[in-house]
């Protein structure tokens, strides 16, 4: 199946926390339920064999999310993915419920680096701007569901310095993009911050 680009109205953007991730869309799709949400992830099985430039919306989109089976190396080599896992197996914690475990997130980058014949820099030249293609993979713990379903977020990060901290950042994200509230099965637009 191969994926689409959903365009979503201007001024939104789909940013799900991990908890959200692993909580609603994921569990919600390993036990088959309904999702009521404005933008659901499609599937995408050859995700790992695929270049993020391959995806659709690149190259204005930088954040892709995708369900898909775990990954199994017996099925696909290691020589035809080009996702390498680059740390450990970290758990999701739901804060609201008593730090429960409410997912597993493994990160990986992308490490197909094919080089242009014309990308060739003399040694007074500026070097172009580079990216870093990264994906994070999450997926149920055994104590939620028994599933192979898995839901990965594709995301590039640009090398150059940037004007905001990573700090800023992720506060204002906190801060400002609430995806939703789920409350009696109904989902709502994110609630007014206190003065």
């Amino acid at each position: 199946m191969e994926p689409k680009h959903k365009a979503l109205p201007v001024g939104f953007r789909f940013r799900p926390t991990d908890c959200e991730i692993s909580k609603y869309f994921l569990t919600r799709k390993a036990l088959e339920q309904p999702m009521r949400a404005p933008n659901v992830p499609e599937e995408c099985h050859d995700i790992f064999t695929r270049h993020p430039r391959d995806l659709p919306g690149y190259p204005r989109e930088t954040h892709w999310y995708f369900y898909c089976r775990k990954l199994d190396s017996q099925v696909i080599p290691n020589s035809h993915s080009i996702w390498k896992q680059t740390g450990e197996e970290t758990g999701v914690l739901d804060l609201k419920n008593n730090d429960t475990l409410v997912g597993i997130k493994r990160p990986f980058t992308c490490v197909d680096h094919e080089e242009e014949p014309d990308d060739i820099l003399l040694s007074d030249e500026d070097e172009p701007p580079r990216y870093n293609w990264f994906m994070d993979e999450f997926s149920l713990p055994l104590t939620v569901s028994e599933t192979d379903w898995v839901l990965c977020h594709v995301f590039r990060k640009n090398n150059e310095p940037e004007s905001e901290s990573e700090e800023e950042k992720e506060t204002f994200e906190a801060e400002s993009l609430d995806l939703f509230i789920e409350k009696d099965g109904n989902v709502l637009p994110p609630s007014p911050s206190p003065p």
